[in-house]
C-alpha cells in the first residue's frame, strides 16, 4: 500500500513560503494538482478525500490524535490517558446540557437581544467590523446559557482577551520546543490571559444563582477544574465562530439581493419561532463556502492505513473543510458559487460536509450555535437590507476564517 504522492521540484522552505503567502489557495492548488491525498512534505499529509476524511475523524482518539491544546502545548490525545478521559467526560456532559427545553427558553432571550442589535444597526446605517459586535452578543449568549442566573461578571471580556492573546500562537507556522516557548512574550501573555479567565470562571461557578450548563456539568460529577476547562474551550469557540458565520451570511445576502428578498418574504410568512427552509439553506451554504474552522489537524498514532494509502507514524494530518466543500462530488455543480437552493435536493456523503467537524471531537456546541445563527439571521434579514460598502479580497485565516476591512450598510426594508 503506497504512501500519498510527494510533490517534486519544491523544497520544504519553498512550500512553506507559498503556504504562508496564501494558505487557502495553496491547499486548493495542491489538491487540484496532486489529488485529494498528497504528502506536502515528508511527514505532513493533506487529506481531502471525503471517505478518507471520514476515516481519520472517526478514528480520532485511537489511530489519529489531537496532540495540542489551545496554546499548542503538547497533550497525549490518546484514549485511556487521564487528561483525554476527563476531557471526553466533559464533552459528554456538555452535550447533555444542550437540551431542547433550555435552548427554547434561551432563544426567547436571544431574539430580544437580536432586536436591540437590529435597531442599533438601522439607526447607524454603516456597520464597521460587524464581527466584533456580533462577537459581543454571542459571548453574552454563551455566558447566559452556561451560568443561568449567576453573575458572569467579566467572563465575556476575559474570553475575548484570551482569544486575542492566542491568535499569534495559533497563526504562526513555527512550532518551538516547550522550553523555548515558555520564555516567548506572546506565549507568556496567553498564559496570563488564560489564568485571568479561569479565575473569573471559578468565581462565576461559585456565585449565587442556578440554572445553565454549569448545573448540568456539576450534576455529572465533574470537578471544578474540568468544568472550567470545558468552559474555556467552548467559550472561545462560541465567542467568534457564530459571529463569523453570520457575517459571511450577511455578505452573501448583500451580494445576492434576490435571495435576501426571498428570505425576508419567507420570514414574514412564517410564525415566530419557526425557521423557514430558505434561511436554513442559506446558513448551510454559508457554512459550506466559509467554514469557520477551515483546517483540522490530527497526528497519526503509529503507521496507519486510510483508504488505499499508507500514512507514516507521527505524520501531521491536515484536513481542510474549505477544500473538501469545494471538491467533494456532491458540490461539483458550481462549487465556488453561493447557491442555497442546492440544499433542497442534496444529501452530502460522509466526509463531504463538516463545518462542525465529525467523529468523537465534533463541535458539541452545534445546537447552541444553530440556535444563535437561525435566531439572529431571521431577526435581521426580515427587516434589514444589507449592502457591502467595503471588504478586502482575501480573508484573515490566522484562526477562524474572517472577513477583512468589512463595512456593511444597513437599511430598513
Amino acid at each position: 500500500m503506497p504512501r500519498p504522492p510527494v510533490p517534486t521540484g519544491n523544497s520544504q522552505a519553498d512550500l512553506m513560503e507559498r503556504y504562508e503567502r496564501d494558505r487557502l489557495s495553496f491547499l486548493m492548488a495542491a489538491t487540484r494538482a496532486h489529488g485529494p491525498m498528497v504528502e506536502l512534505t515528508r511527514g505532513t499529509v493533506l487529506v481531502n478525500d471525503p471517505a478518507a476524511v471520514h476515516e481519520v475523524l472517526r478514528r480520532t482518539n485511537t489511530d489519529f490524535l489531537v496532540t495540542s491544546n489551545i496554546r499548542r502545548d503538547e497533550v497525549s490525545g490518546l484514549r485511556g490517558d487521564p487528561g483525554t478521559e476527563a476531557w471526553m467526560r466533559g464533552r459528554r456532559a456538555t452535550q447533555k446540557g444542550m437540551a431542547p427545553l433550555g435552548l427554547r427558553e434561551h432563544g426567547t432571550w436571544l431574539a430580544s437581544e437580536a432586536g436591540r442589535l437590529r435597531t442599533g444597526w438601522l439607526e447607524r446605517g454603516d456597520i464597521a467590523d460587524p464581527v466584533r459586535e456580533l462577537e459581543a452578543l454571542t459571548a453574552r449568549s454563551f455566558s447566559r446559557f452556561c451560568f443561568g442566573t449567576r453573575d458572569t461578571g467579566a467572563v465575556p471580556a476575559h474570553t475575548g482577551r484570551l482569544l486575542d492573546a492566542i491568535t499569534p500562537i495559533i497563526a504562526s507556522p513555527f512550532h518551538f520546543p516547550g522550553v523555548i516557548r515558555r520564555f516567548m512574550p506572546r506565549y507568556r501573555r496567553s498564559v496570563t490571559a488564560q489564568r485571568r479567565l479561569e479565575r473569573e470562571l471559578h468565581r462565576a461557578v461559585r456565585a449565587p444563582g442556578e440554572g445553565g450548563l454549569v448545573d448540568v456539568l456539576t450534576a455529572a460529577g465533574l470537578d471544578t477544574e474540568v468544568t472550567v476547562s470545558m468552559l474555556v474551550s467552548n467559550g472561545l469557540a462560541s465567542y467568534r465562530v457564530p459571529a463569523t458565520v453570520l457575517t459571511w451570511t450577511l455578505v452573501a445576502l448583500a451580494r445576492h439581493p434576490e435571495i435576501a428578498d426571498e428570505c425576508a418574504e419567507a420570514v414574514r410568512r412564517t410564525r415566530p419561532g419557526t425557521t423557514p427552509d430558505i434561511v436554513r439553506w442559506v446558513l448551510a451554504e454559508s457554512l459550506r463556502l466559509w467554514p469557520p474552522n477551515w483546517l483540522i489537524l490530527r497526528t497519526a498514532n503509529g503507521e496507519q492505513t486510510c483508504g488505499d494509502w499508507r500514512i507514516p507514524d507521527s505524520a501531521a494530518v491536515m484536513i481542510s473543510p474549505y477544500v473538501v466543500h469545494r471538491t467533494a462530488p456532491t458540490f461539483e455543480d458550481g462549487p465556488e458559487e453561493f447557491r442555497p437552493h442546492r440544499w433542497a435536493k442534496i444529501e452530502p456523503a460522509a466526509g463531504e460536509y463538516l463545518p462542525y467537524g465529525m467523529g468523537s471531537r465534533w463541535c458539541i456546541g452545534k445546537p447552541l450555535a444553530d440556535l444563535e445563527l437561525t435566531t439572529l439571521l431571521t431577526c435581521l434579514v426580515g427587516e434589514v437590507r444589507f449592502t457591502v460598502r467595503r471588504m478586502a479580497d482575501r480573508p484573515d485565516v490566522r484562526t477562524t476564517l474572517l472577513p477583512v476591512d468589512l463595512v456593511l450598510k444597513a437599511e430598513r426594508r
